[in-house]
């Protein structure tokens, strides 16, 4: 029988038993096949063609209130069956004044009380134990990159795979560090509030994903941009052992103190703003943080400097993960010079164009370019200004893509699959080079995304789509990517720096 949703599915149920049996009429409802007990109570989900899609599942409590700028709290258990047929709110983020950055992507339903997680699994019990993938999206920490409908997980999960995505504070609500938030902290630290959201969204999924069918011990996290970066972070902070197993990086920033980019600030320094930041709302003394636990979520956020002037005259985003010694004990730099991450099997990469997307609408006369090479190289400002010379404000543009590309990218994926290399054969570097049709931006920062989540909209290459899909699944099943294309992705190693050429004839090349 095709299922009519609602009270129309169990009419339709009751008048077949009636017509069987030939009673009057139906006590007994159908039972839901998606309903689901989870640690907190139960849900039920939808039935999507072979998938069932629960969204909206809460994970911590509301971080509202006296819970603003905390580490999660334990979700509210709920008595009977939670609907989870809609996604939850996307946490707020500063009107940026431009429209989403990807098309069709719909009006953001915003609210402080935001930190829920979707799940898609293709299984109908719970003892299939399916490998796990987490998806950490990006937006420079201050903002979702499209909207989390975009990243809907039915096609990875149609490779039989169970998807998770969640949600994570952004900007001041996620990042703000202050001395006296260090002394509400049990560990002294403050200003890591997102990364800690993923860590409990993690633990979620460690405790519950069986529920859905999956296996705990086989959990693979990935993540763009800012949510790449994040995945480095798990990689090395203590809170995120165990919680994982596998690790896919996506365009990730990384150096503390990059060509343009800072991926992390100094404890000290995500402090000091925090002060500033305080101040500017009128919030300052003892009771600096309960002021701003009175003020509305909007005011905050939209205090948050996020302009790209700002950008480029401070170089980094002011909100973003901090050296707090706890969520992130050392620079990302330092950890992975030291062999400080886990050992696990990695695939880690960049965009040919991720600079060109990234530097957009700098804007630099020449002038100005010469005086930014001096506040970020230096002594080196001249060597770095031989190789990438300008002599107008286009071609500034584009040797800042260029050097944000080499430096701030390439750079730092070799740096970072050569040290996990060092102590983990399962490692696999790449660079993803398709160009979806029409883009002018050629292969921009994200555009991978577009592919793995079959994003409506954008026409693709669907044998492309179809082989990145196979990479990062095949990838979460067995460690391996390997398998489906004609070419072999070696395994990266500093002697030779192979890695694979995504595009529409993949090859492999060397760095």
């Amino acid at each position: 029988m095709q299922r009519i949703h609602g009270k129309g599915y169990i009419l339709a149920a009751c008048l077949i038993v009636a017509g069987l049996v030939l009673i009057s009429g139906c006590t007994q409802q159908v039972q839901d096949s998606t309903i689901v007990k989870i640690d907190a109570g139960s849900v039920s989900g939808i039935n999507q063609d072979g998938i069932r899609v629960y969204l909206g599942i809460p994970f911590a409590a509301p971080p509202v209130r006296d819970l603003r700028w905390r580490a999660p709290a334990p979700v509210i258990p709920w008595e009977g069956v939670k609907a989870a047929t809609e996604y939850g709110a996307t946490c707020p983020q500063a009107q940026k004044g431009s429209e989403p950055s990807l098309p069709g992507a719909p009006a953001l339903n915003v609210s402080e009380d935001c930190l829920y997680l979707n799940v898609w699994t293709p299984v109908q019990n719970a003892s299939a134990g399916l490998p796990v993938m987490v998806f950490f999206y990006g937006g420079g920490f201050t903002g979702v990159e499209g909207s989390m409908p975009m990243y809907n997980g039915t096609t990875l999960a149609e490779k039989g795979v169970i998807v998770v995505t969640t949600n994570y504070r952004l900007g001041s609500l996620g990042f703000l560090a202050h001395p006296d938030l260090d002394r509400e902290s049990p560990h002294n630290a403050s200003g890591n509030y997102g990364i800690l959201d993923q860590q409990a969204a993690l633990k979620w999924v460690h405790d519950n994903v069986a529920a859905f069918g999956g296996d705990p011990s086989r959990v693979t996290i990935f993540g763009q941009s800012a949510g790449a970066e994040s995945v480095y972070i798990h990689l090395v902070s203590p809170g995120s052992r165990g919680l994982f197993s596998q690790a896919i990086v996506e365009s990730g920033p990384f150096w503390a103190n990059g060509a343009i980019i800072n991926a992390t600030h100094p404890k000290d320094y995500a402090e000091q703003f925090g002060i500033q930041y305080a101040q500017s709302l009128g919030c300052s003394g003892p009771d600096a943080i309960v002021c701003m636990r009175n003020l509305t979520p909007d005011s905050l956020i939209n205090a948050t400097p996020s302009s790209q002037s700002e950008f480029w005259s401070t170089h980094t985003v002011m909100f973003e993960p901090n050296v707090d010694g706890w969520v992130l004990p050392d620079t990302l730099d330092n950890l992975y010079l030291n062999h400080q991450e886990d050992a696990v099997p990695l695939i880690v990469g960049n965009n040919a164009n991720d600079g060109t997307t990234l530097s957009a609408d700098a804007n630099m006369s020449v002038a100005e370019y010469r005086s930014f090479l001096t506040s970020r190289f230096g002594t080196k400002a001249d060597a770095v200004f031989a190789r990438y010379p300008a002599n107008s404000t286009a071609q500034v543009q584009l040797q800042l893509a260029q050097i944000m590309e080499n430096a701030d990218f390439i750079d730092s994926v070799k740096f970072a699959a050569g040290s996990m290399s060092d102590i983990s054969p399962d490692t696999y570097m790449y660079r993803y080079s398709y160009i979806i049709p029409g883009q002018p931006e050629g292969a921009f920062h994200g555009s991978e995304l577009v592919l793995l989540f079959r994003i409506p909209g954008i026409s693709t290459d669907p044998a492309v789509a179809d082989n990145v899909v196979d990479l990062w699944t095949r990838f979460a099943k067995t460690g391996n990517p390997n398998g489906g294309m004609e070419i072999t992705w070696p395994n990266y190693m500093r002697e030779t720096g192979q890695y694979l050429n995504i595009n529409t004839t993949p090859s492999v090349s060397a760095v």
